[in-house]
C-alpha cells in the first residue's frame, strides 16, 4: 500500500481540474470539462478512498480525464470528516492535538493575550462628521417646515 498526501474535498477537486486543464489538448480545444466533487468510497485493493463519478462536458476527451484521475488517486486520499482523527503521512494526528505535547489554548482567545479580542479603533482617534453638519458646507435644513434657503447648491441641477 502507498503512503498517500490527504486533501480534503474541495483542494482534491481543484487538483484534478488544475491538472485537466493544463493539459495542451485541453488547453488548444478551449473546453471546459466539469469537474465533479469526490465522493468517498471504501478503499479500493490500492488503498484509494474517493472515486469521482460524473464529469461535465468530457465527450472526446474521456481518455485523457481516466490518466489524469488515475494519477490524482495514486497520489492523495479523501481527507475524514472533521471529527474523526486524521493522520498524515508522517502517522501524526493532524485533528487539532498539539504535536509538540501540552495543552491547546481555546480557540475564542485572543493571540495577542486577553480573554477577548479588543474593540475596533477609531483611526480618526473619535472624530468624526457631526450628525447635525452638512459635509458639503450648507447650513442644516430647518425642521420648522419652511422651505430652505437658497443655498450654494440649485435644488435641480439642471434649473429650473
Amino acid at each position: 500500500m502507498v503512503l498517500r498526501k490527504t486533501l480534503n474535498a474541495s483542494r482534491l477537486q481543484e487538483e484534478v481540474h488544475r491538472r485537466i486543464h493544463k493539459l495542451q489538448e485541453v488547453v488548444d480545444d478551449g473546453v471546459k470539462i466539469g469537474v465533479p466533487r469526490p465522493q468517498r468510497q471504501e478503499p479500493d485493493r490500492s488503498g484509494c478512498n474517493w472515486t469521482m463519478p460524473h464529469f461535465h462536458n468530457v465527450a472526446g476527451f474521456e481518455a485523457t480525464v481516466a490518466r489524469v484521475l488515475e494519477q490524482v488517486r495514486a497520489e492523495y486520499n479523501l481527507a475524514q470528516a472533521k471529527d474523526e482523527a486524521v493522520e498524515d503521512d508522517a502517522g501524526q494526528a493532524a485533528d487539532g492535538r498539539n504535536p509538540f505535547g501540552g495543552a491547546t489554548r481555546a480557540t475564542a482567545e485572543n493571540p495577542f493575550g486577553g480573554p477577548k479580542p479588543a474593540q475596533a479603533a477609531n483611526p480618526f482617534g473619535g472624530a468624526g462628521p457631526s450628525a447635525r453638519q452638512d459635509p458639503f458646507g450648507d447650513s442644516p435644513p430647518a425642521n420648522d417646515g419652511t422651505p430652505p434657503a437658497k443655498g450654494k447648491r440649485p435644488a435641480n441641477p439642471f434649473g429650473d
